[in-house]
């Protein structure tokens, strides 16, 4: 117990020793410091969440105590800790002093030079210095490199840049353009360094397009440096085929977008892999004076992604309307149709963009009669996706509501298969018919049963009086579809509003229990069979049973019939006689 004491007492107090070695490095009193490392040298082997008095001697920037650390301490500076030389930790915190005096130690032929070390994520004090923008860093440790051109077997000019790819391929230049940092773009770009300026990281992005998408202040300036030095880098692509142009649109990097179009003309419309062009991104965005900078570069509202939509179609959408209104105006005003055939105002309703609908209607005059490549109506969709406000508002502005799609269905079929029930009751209110029939011969009750909208169907036979014993061209009636698709509530309703539990499909040759029973709905089955289904054979059998006992019966009668009749002959007979 008591040594246990003791040695909490030593961590306790090696603690606060470790702390007051960090006052003196951040006071610059290397006089104490070097005493307190005399008088206690384990405090060299001391972590403080990860970080040891090296560490710190390097975030102050302190070569005395750099000094006195690395003749006490028997460990390298390759890899201080958490993977990293003490070169890496150099370079983030910009220590020159240390920088100067680290590199101009001597090192063996055979081992790697300090500013190509690498860390866990294959990362070189170089990067870090490009991103963190430590120009002098970076001065310095090339000024060394030209040294060891000299004297190393492993680092010639040739393979440096192989070399100084981290995990992801990207080279410092790469970091110094994600970060914009000018001066040392200019830096790396030495030719005597040999670093590619068309270079492709994992993701097979240059550093021109880090640049671009980069949202630092001095992104436009790197952008312009990069892309004179190397034109044909403005349009290389990644791997999902986007230039440069693509991702400063992502970023809306204006001005980045203004240099690649005036200076270094890169040209307006290129296509992803998507086939998506930058108007598309910026459009998708609602990026206004990214749209307006495309369009006067020529970009068209005209091209198409490989999904057949365009530009305007992606900023109704999203709802950007000054968007649209400069998209719409560059293609004179005329409607755009994606490859389905739907307009933008078709996509406005789609989106349930209930201003962008009004705005459409008030400057636009779409065509109340257009219909998509199913034949949908601006009010099919508006009721496929139950916004009664839209319903309402193309009623009002003249939609017919009795159009049919492709299939024959009007929109109130729609909304009775989605169970919209105030769409449903709104189109009846306003003159749908209940009985309309599709090509399949079927009404809007057989759409609510489909889609399983037991709600729904309740109010369209209470409320609105629809009938529930149609046909369809099958010979199927509404409980057939409601079995055939396992919506048990709905077949319950109907059992109880009446529905014949055995119609009977002739070309089918179906039951209700059939169709259930085929699909594998046993819940619905049971329930059937409680209230007297029966399967085509049995419904045969019993058809089979009640015509013999009619006949039999029938039989009979004629048998009296022929015996009374017989009778009464011999009667006039008689009376005759």
């Amino acid at each position: 117990m008591q040594m246990r004491r003791n040695f909490g007492r030593k961590i306790v107090v090696m603690n606060a020793k470790f702390l007051e070695a960090i006052d003196l490095l951040r006071d610059n009193n290397v006089t104490q410091f070097e005493k307190l490392i005399k008088q206690f040298p384990q405090l060299l082997e001391i972590r403080r969440r990860g970080r040891s008095l090296l560490t710190y001697a390097l975030l102050y920037d302190r070569l005395r105590a750099l000094q006195i650390i690395s003749k006490r301490s028997s460990s390298s500076f390759d890899g201080e800790e958490c993977s990293e030389s003490a070169l890496h930790w150099i370079a983030k915190f910009d220590a020159r002093k240390c920088c100067k005096y680290l590199l101009s130690l001597p090192r063996q032929y055979s081992e790697i030079p300090w500013i190509v070390i690498k860390n866990n994520r294959q990362i070189t004090p170089i990067h870090l210095a490009a991103h963190y923008g430590h120009v002098k860093i970076l001065k310095v440790s090339f000024y060394f490199f030209k040294k060891m051109l000299l004297q190393s077997t492993i680092l010639d000019s040739e393979n440096f840049y192989q070399m100084v790819n981290d995990n992801v391929g990207r080279s410092p230049l790469h970091y110094a353009a994600c970060t914009a940092r000018l001066e040392c773009c200019e830096v790396l770009l030495d030719e005597k360094l040999g670093l590619p300026m068309d270079q492709k990281d994992r993701n097979g992005h240059t550093p021109l397009m880090c640049a671009a998408a980069s949202c630092y202040p001095d992104a436009p300036e790197v952008v312009r440096l990069l892309g004179s030095r190397k034109i044909n880098s403005i349009t290389a692509r990644d791997n999902d085929g986007r230039t440069a142009m693509h991702l400063a649109v992502v970023a809306q990097n204006t001005t980045v977008v203004d240099i690649l179009l005036n200076e270094l003309e890169c040209p307006s419309e290129t296509f992803d892999n998507d086939a998506r062009t930058p108007l598309h991104y910026a459009a998708k965005r609602g990026f206004d004076e990214v749209v307006k900078k495309l369009l006067a570069a020529k970009a068209r509202n005209a091209t198409r992604d490989c999904y057949g939509i365009s530009p305007a179609h992606y900023a109704v959408l999203n709802g950007h309307r000054s968007v649209v209104d400069q998209l719409m105006i560059s293609a004179g005003r005329m409607e755009q149709y994606d490859s389905d055939g739907r307009s933008c105002f078709m996509w406005s309703v789609i989106a349930d963009q209930e201003l962008l609908v009004q705005h459409f209607l008030e400057y636009y005059q779409p065509n109340r009669n257009h219909k998509d490549k199913y034949g949908y109506t601006a009010l099919h969709h508006a009721a496929h996706i139950g916004s009664l406000r839209l319903v309402k508002l193309l009623v009002k502005e003249g939609w017919n509501i009795h159009e049919v799609d492709d299939t024959g269905a009007t929109a109130l079929h729609l909304a009775a298969a989605k169970g919209f029930t105030n769409v449903t009751r709104l189109l009846v209110m306003v003159g749908a018919n209940c009985e309309h029939i599709d090509q399949q011969g079927r009404t809007p009750i057989f759409y609510a049963c489909l889609g399983g909208q037991a709600h729904t169907l309740s109010v369209m036979v209470t409320e609105l009086n629809c009938k529930i014993m149609h046909t369809d061209k099958l010979g199927r009636t509404a409980l057939h579809c409601a079995a055939f698709g396992g919506k048990y509530d709905c077949v319950k309703y109907l059992l109880k509003c009446g529905a014949a539990v055995n119609a009977f499909a002739r070309i089918d040759d179906c039951t209700p229990l059939s169709c259930a029973q085929a699909n594998g709905h046993q819940q619905i089955v049971n329930y059937l069979l409680r209230n007297g289904g029966l399967f085509p054979y049995q419904l045969r059998n019993l058809a089979a049973l009640i015509i013999q006992k009619w006949w039999q019966q029938h039989s009979r009668l004629r048998q009296l019939s022929n015996q009374k009749t017989k009778k009464k002959r011999k009667n006039k007979k008689k009376e005759v006689q």
